[in-house]
């Protein structure tokens, strides 16, 4: 298996960056579909879904989504930012989705 290397890794916001120099008519759009159950039991969950244009988004033709949960407390920015950091997931994951895997 890969060893992950840090030094390699493209951060979700200079991909999100990447995303709107080569889509500047793109979206990408976030939905916290945390329930309440999900709440009792600290977690979160985001779908980040991404269109290429204004047109895809009016026609409901997303190019990529991505789904994330995130457990209040456990980790690092989760102690403190955990639905920030289940959206940067979700986000990330689309990006995956669409191509653009931040190698």
């Amino acid at each position: 298996m890969a060893q992950f290397n840090l030094a390699d890794y493209e951060t979700v916001e200079d991909r999100i960056k990447r995303f709107y120099e080569n889509y500047p008519d793109g979206r990408i759009i976030t939905e916290d579909y945390t329930s309440e159950n999900d709440r009792a039991s600290l977690m979160w969950r985001v779908k980040a879904t991404i269109f290429l244009s204004v047109g895809d988004q009016a026609a409901e033709l997303p190019k990529a989504t991505g789904h994330a949960f995130e457990i209040d407390g456990v980790g690092m920015s989760q102690k403190t930012a955990a639905l920030e950091t289940c959206e940067s997931s979700a986000i990330g994951r689309a990006l995956y989705a669409l191509g653009m895997s931040g190698q």
